[in-house]
C-alpha cells in the first residue's frame, strides 16, 4: 500500500512488538468483492523474524474503515439460507454446550455475544438452543437484517466492547484476523466474560493442508483479502489465547470458509 490517510503502518510486529520484520510478499486486491476506488490496490504481507507472525504492513484508520464498510459482501449480511446456517452452526453450539456442562435452555441469563455477527447465522442458531444471543457488527446492513428477523443485534466493534454484566459465551467467528491488534481485542473479550466463560475463535489456519495446497497452486485467496491483517496457525492462535488468560479446550475444523479452524477456550 502507498501512504494514505485511509491507513497507517504498523511500527512493529502487532503480537510481539519486534521491529525485526521482512516483506514476505505483495498481492493485488482489486478483485476483492467490496473493493472500490480509494481502497488499496495491493497488500504487503510482513513476516516477523522474532515470533514468526505474518501480518499486513498497514491497517485501516477510522476513515479507511468507513470506506471499507460502506459496502457489504453478500455473505456478511442477513438473507442467506438459514436452514443451511442452522446445520453449519449447530455443531459449534453443541460443543460450547458440552464444555459449559449446561444446556442453554437450562440456565437463566446464558448470554452469548457474537462479535462480527455478519449474516446472523450463529446468533439465530444459539438462540434456538436457548441462549440469550446478541449480535454485534460494524455494518449497519448486518444489524438491520438480524433485527428484521426478530433477533437482537447492536452496531459496534470489538475494540470498543464494554459490557455492564459479564457474559457466558463470546464468539469471534472469523474476526480476530481483521483487528489490527489481536492482543488488545482478547483483553477486552477476557474482561467481558464471566470467570469460566468460553470464547470461540474461528479463522483460517495457514498450517492446514488446504492452505498449503492453495499456496502451491498459486490460488490462495487469503493473500488478497484486504479485510484481513493477520494469518494464524493453530499453534500460534493457541499460544496467543494462553498468553492472554485463556485455556484452550477444543480444536476443530470449520467448514465455514476455506482452510478454517475453530478453537474454544475457557477464561481463567
Amino acid at each position: 500500500m502507498n501512504e494514505s490517510p485511509l491507513w497507517t503502518r504498523f511500527e512493529s510486529c502487532p503480537l510481539c512488538a519486534s521491529t525485526d520484520t521482512v516483506l514476505l510478499r505483495n498481492d493485488n486486491c482489486e478483485n476483492h468483492p467490496i473493493w472500490q476506488k480509494g481502497l488499496p490496490t495491493t497488500l504487503d504481507w510482513m513476516h516477523c523474524q522474532h515470533c514468526q507472525h505474518i501480518y499486513t504492513r498497514n491497517y485501516f484508520t477510522p476513515q479507511g474503515l468507513a470506506l471499507l464498510f460502506s459496502k457489504a459482501n453478500q455473505i456478511q449480511v442477513a438473507g442467506l439460507n438459514l436452514d443451511h446456517e442452522r446445520a453449519r452452526w449447530a455443531p459449534t453450539v453443541e460443543r460450547i454446550q458440552g464444555h459449559l456442562q449446561q444446556q442453554g435452555w437450562m440456565g437463566d441469563g446464558m448470554v452469548w455475544l457474537d462479535i462480527g455477527c455478519g449474516s446472523g447465522g450463529l446468533v439465530i442458531t444459539a438462540a434456538e438452543y436457548g441462549f440469550s444471543a446478541i449480535g454485534l457488527d460494524s455494518r449497519v446492513q448486518a444489524v438491520e437484517g438480524i433485527e428484521a428477523l426478530g433477533y437482537s443485534a447492536v452496531l459496534g466493534n470489538l475494540m470498543e466492547l464494554h459490557v455492564t454484566d459479564p457474559v457466558m459465551v463470546i464468539s469471534l467467528a472469523d474476526v480476530l484476523e481483521h483487528v489490527p491488534f489481536p492482543r488488545e481485542a482478547l483483553k477486552r473479550v477476557h474482561s467481558a466474560l464471566m470467570p469460566g466463560g468460553l470464547v470461540m475463535v474461528s479463522c483460517p489456519n495457514l498450517d492446514s493442508g488446504s492452505w498449503r495446497k492453495a499456496n502451491a497452486e498459486g490460488m490462495n485467496p487469503y493473500w488478497s483479502e484486504m479485510e484481513h491483517h493477520h494469518n494464524f496457525s493453530r499453534a500460534s492462535l493457541m499460544r496467543l489465547l494462553a498468553e492472554e488468560g485463556f485455556l484452550p479446550v477444543d480444536y476443530s475444523i470449520s467448514t465455514r470458509y476455506k482452510s478454517c479452524m475453530e478453537v474454544i477456550a475457557r477464561r481463567a
